[in-house]
């Protein structure tokens, strides 16, 4: 019973965060326009505090690479998006369908998400432009290539379809590249089979497993920024499999 209790009382506090949120996209953001540095600041707040409604503790391991204009994470669960929206600002990639998810979808729009449909070789190229030109506005973009979750124990397969946006990219106070980030989670030391979103999963199912756990531990490793100077979309695409597996191999 108690347990119950809890839960509850967790899940009304993230709903009243989420009916927050609302508020704030209706007051503060345009999806029309991109964020300027005081809405980046809010939509990060935003992140912070559903990451501490969640009770995840986040380890950083490495640095953010300031310079660094697309960010390459391996992909668990929808909280991915939560724990790096709070350390750094920046627009995510996300499959068409979300689009379509009620509240979720229409917030992910006001806050800059970019959604692509999956096989489609005229949306990756679109997409690819369209990420070249928020690079040269300034803005950082944060993809994750293996196209759909995993466990978490090791890497799916790449598509490196995206990276093609940095791939020749020029332009004033730019330094076109990636970075890599692996991301961990773990229940009491643990790999948990309760953290991963996988597949058909219910949301609200995944989310009351969820209010259960006391805490949850989430390893962030920013590896070392590569260059996109004179390479190719699979060179990068190597190079940032190479990084990740071995951060996996040794760490998680």
């Amino acid at each position: 019973m108690f347990l119950i209790i809890k839960k509850s009382y967790r899940f009304l506090r993230i709903i009243l965060h989420v009916h927050w949120g609302i508020v704030q996209v209706l007051y503060y953001l345009d999806d029309k326009k991109s964020p300027s540095a005081t809405q980046k600041i809010i939509i990060q707040r935003w992140f912070k505090r559903f990451v501490r409604l969640l009770s995840i503790e986040i380890k950083i391991h490495g640095e953010v690479e300031e310079n660094s204009p697309l960010m390459v994470s391996n992909h668990i669960s929808w909280k991915d998006i939560i724990l790096l929206g709070s350390v750094y600002p920046t627009r995510f990639v996300a499959k068409s369908e979300i689009a379509q998810w009620p509240v979720v979808g229409w917030m992910s729009a006001k806050v800059g998400t970019i959604f692509v449909k999956r096989g489609s070789i005229a949306d990756i190229r679109q997409l690819n432009t369209q990420i070249a030109d928020l690079i040269c506005a300034g803005e950082r973009v944060t993809i994750f290539p293996e196209g759909g979750t995993s466990d978490g124990r090791q890497l799916a397969h790449f598509f490196p379809g995206l990276l093609q946006s940095v791939v020749g990219l020029h332009g004033e106070n730019i330094r076109p590249g990636v970075q890599p980030i692996v991301i961990s989670y773990k229940v009491a030391d643990q790999l948990s089979e309760q953290i991963p979103f996988i597949g058909d999963a219910n949301m609200l199912q995944h989310l009351w497993a969820l209010l259960g756990l006391d805490k949850i531990t989430a390893d962030l490793h920013f590896t070392p920024f590569i260059s996109s100077e004179n390479t190719t979309r699979k060179a990068l695409s190597t190079q940032s499999v190479q990084q990740m597996q071995e951060i996996l191999k040794n760490k998680v």
